[in-house]
């Protein structure tokens, strides 16, 4: 019989389809992780609606959907306002599972949507999207060792393509500095060890392309940094002692990227949306307007009480519903679909916190992804995102 005492480590990998994990391992590209498998198994999940890391992350550590917890994305609006703000953790709706257990010893390291780092009986490092180290560190008093170390939250975006070298340098940099800060405080005794890893996500997004490609001129250096993920996952396997079982997880996967769709460029085109002036800013909706997007996938109706200037009533909803339906669904690119699936709120949501939920929930076929930019006249764009969140 296993010991009670037993304690509990949780590796994520932010981004990685298991179609990837069977590839690098069968290729030899990951031989720890192939090792790590003939042990346990492996098995696909299915991701959050939508495919996003901080309702994913947040899902899993707390165990509940994002209308029991309330975090449906990295942004939401402030009750009553058209102001975006970032979710922080002090406005999270249900505890992580280690809150539970106030007693136990726990380190968590790098989890997306978690500043500020919030108090526990052990270390918390806040990850992406954390303005700044100083509060992205729990206790305080370790922040300066991990300012000497030149610990990296996150890593800058190439902006093109000349700065990929950079960008992949910075990726490996970050990868070593994570893991040299964790194999310091794992050796400070502990019960729970929750890390994952984001630059799995960030090459993703930026270079699945040169994955895809054997001749892409970036292609060794894709590999050449899972290689690094895969040395970094065996040595912390290695500290964790040989009765500690590990579980690995990705809070979503990655695709193709071909061709993006602007939903708000789409709802203005079809009448559902207006705005004035050449900010980014949703204070630009003119009275009238339906409907309009936001954070990718997220669409929401411009109800009466919920936000100012509200046209939509509860009769109207259901028809202007259905009116975003046949619209999204009747979109083309090429004679190709975009839009594989289309959400409702209400649908997929459960608890008390679904008044905050998005109305609609746009999942897009594979091979495109979504933007919701409320500047510009652009419907379709190519950038330098090659590589696209997905739900499984």
């Amino acid at each position: 019989m296993r010991s009670m005492n037993m304690k509990a480590a949780i590796i994520g990998l932010d981004g990685v389809p298991i179609e990837l994990v069977k590839d690098l391992t069968s290729r030899g590209v990951m031989p720890g992780l192939r090792d790590i498998l003939k042990e346990g198994e492996l098995r696909k999940l299915q991701s959050t609606v939508p495919p996003n890391s901080a309702a994913s992350w947040t899902s899993m550590t707390t165990g509940k959907n994002p209308g029991e917890h309330g975090v449906y994305g990295f942004t939401d609006f402030v009750p009553g306002t058209l102001s975006v703000r970032y979710h922080y953790a002090s406005r999270l709706k249900a505890q992580p599972f280690w809150a539970r257990n106030p007693a136990l010893r726990t380190l968590v390291v790098n989890l997306p949507a978690s500043y500020p780092a919030q108090p526990l009986n052990g270390v918390h490092i806040s990850g992406f999207v954390s303005p700044c180290l100083r509060g992205a560190v729990y206790p305080s008093s370790f922040h300066d060792a991990l300012a000497k170390l030149g610990y990296m939250i996150d890593v800058e975006a190439p902006a093109t393509p000349n700065d990929y070298g950079r960008f992949i340098a910075d990726l490996n940099t970050s990868l070593h500095r994570r893991v040299e800060a964790t194999e310091r405080h794992l050796q400070r005794g502990w019960d729970i060890f929750f890390m994952v890893l984001t630059g799995t996500d960030r090459i993703g997004h930026y270079l699945w392309e040169a994955y895809r490609d054997d001749n892409h001129e970036h292609h060794e250096a894709f590999l050449d940094y899972f290689r690094q993920v895969d040395e970094a996952i065996e040595h912390l396997n290695g500290l964790l002692g040989e009765d500690t079982p590990l579980m690995m997880l990705s809070d979503h996967g990655m695709g193709e990227s071909r061709v993006s769709l602007n939903l708000n460029t789409l709802l203005r085109r079809s009448g559902h949306l207006a705005t004035s002036g050449t900010e980014e800013n949703y204070y630009s909706l003119e009275p009238g307007t339906k409907a309009f997007a936001s954070e990718t996938n997220k669409i929401y109706l411009n109800r009466v009480g919920r936000f100012p200037r509200g046209s939509v009533t509860e009769d109207a909803a259901e028809r202007i519903t259905d009116e975003l339906n046949d619209l999204l669904l009747g979109t083309l690119f090429r004679g190709s679909r975009i839009v594989k699936r289309i959400y409702t709120g209400g649908e997929i949501y459960s608890g008390p916190y679904t008044d905050a939920s998005p109305d609609l929930i746009v999942i897009p076929e594979k091979g495109f992804s979504l933007k919701t930019r409320l500047t510009g006249d652009r419907l379709f764009s190519v950038d330098g995102l090659t590589g696209t969140h997905t739900d499984d």
